[in-house]
């Protein structure tokens, strides 16, 4: 499992795209940190008579320097918003990877129990074949043999294009580059954890690691930062400094130069409107995501609970009756109390027994790497009993 989500972060390119998105973020902080280059003004006037005039000047934009620390904490604010998104999206994908490898080593394990079936079945109509050249047992007894026999190759057939299905989604988020045939994976999924986990302990993990929330939280900040920028400097938007160098008919003149917008029409009320309610609106989802995660937790954990009592109960009481059913009516068939009939459909109830374990196992598993995405990571310590 560690290698092949290794595997998906080194190769799947959704990842390396979503990492990209770092990259953006700290050139906007590069930006956002970095005063602004001196303006170089030069004016030639062509004299129709007379001497020519120029005008010379060098101006620098004083304000938008002043904005230089608080816009390098806003950049800084959405940086971090973005390497706790982007890092949440990597774990994103990382439980689709256990989702995809638990579904392969089901299916695996399926074939086999399918192969396995196939084979005793195969075995089976052949000994009834026998039996009924000997004359010893009807046509219909080797009719139903032959038949059931066909149908658990068939089984085994559909039992492998899922296979191969499943190990198609697993190479897709592997990434370009890993063929089909290039890895293979241990065929049997584990049993289920015993461990259980309290409500109150997931729901705090949760919100304390949650890197979505932490990211929803460094988005208010900037949002917050962004309107401190707008009120401090809203009848100043603009305005620049600097020297200029004429030279007349009359003469050469040197001196400062100095220009700002006058707050006649636009005093910032717009763009303050609009950094609340932006800030109101990253509260918003805010607290939209912290309920959803507080459901997501409660869900998923749910379902953690469900897939292990069931897969216990099938291991446990359902597998061992319907084996020993098997073994009863086979017992019965060999005396000719029963028909072979009974037989068959006491071996496919076992078979479907042991089909639904195996998916209880792999949704338990499922549910798992679920329920650890929904609390921001691997549970550091098991639950007190």
């Amino acid at each position: 499992m560690d290698a092949a989500i290794r595997l998906a972060i080194a190769h799947n390119p959704r990842v390396q795209s979503t990492l990209a998105e770092v990259g953006i973020a700290q050139a906007e902080l590069w930006q956002a940190s970095t005063w602004p280059n001196p303006v170089l003004d030069f004016v030639y006037g062509f004299p129709e008579s007379g001497v020519a005039a120029s005008n010379r000047g060098v101006g620098f934009a004083f304000v938008r320097a002043l904005q230089v620390p608080l816009r390098r904490r806003i950049a800084a604010a959405d940086l971090a918003s973005v390497e706790r998104r982007v890092a949440n999206d990597v774990f994103d994908i990382m439980v689709e990877m256990q989702r995809a490898y638990r579904t392969v080593q089901y299916a695996q394990q399926l074939l086999e129990l399918h192969q396995a079936v196939a084979a005793a079945s195969a075995a089976s109509a052949a000994a009834a074949r026998a039996l009924r050249a000997a004359g010893n047992i009807p046509a219909l007894s080797l009719d139903s043999e032959e038949a059931l026999a066909a149908q658990d190759v068939a089984d085994v057939s559909g039992a492998d294009g899922e296979l191969a299905d499943a190990r198609a989604e697993l190479a897709r988020l592997l990434g370009a580059g890993i063929a089909d045939t290039a890895w293979s994976i241990p065929g049997r999924l584990p049993e289920p954890d015993a461990t259980d986990w309290p409500l109150a302990r997931t729901d705090s993990l949760a919100l304390a690691r949650r890197l979505d929330v932490a990211a929803a939280r460094e988005s208010i900040r900037a949002a917050s930062l962004a309107v401190g920028l707008s009120e401090r400097f809203r009848l100043l938007a603009d305005g620049t400094l600097g020297a200029a160098f004429e030279r007349e008919p009359d003469g050469r003149f040197v001196g400062p130069t100095a220009s700002a917008p006058l707050p006649l029409f636009d005093r910032g009320a717009a763009a303050i409107a609009r950094g609340r309610a932006v800030l109101r609106q990253q509260v918003a989802l805010h607290d939209a995501l912290v309920v959803d995660v507080h459901a997501d937790v409660r869900a998923q954990l749910a379902r953690v609970r469900t897939a292990r009592q069931r897969s216990q109960q099938l291991r446990t009481v359902v597998l061992p009756l319907r084996r020993r059913i098997v073994e009863g009516t086979q017992l019965h068939v060999n005396a000719m109390d029963l028909s072979v009939f009974a037989l068959l459909q006491a071996r496919q109830s076992e078979i479907e027994a042991g089909r639904r374990y195996l998916e209880a196992i792999r949704d338990y598993w499922i549910a798992r790497a679920e329920l650890e995405r929904a609390i921001g990571g691997l549970f550091p310590v098991p639950a007190a009993p």
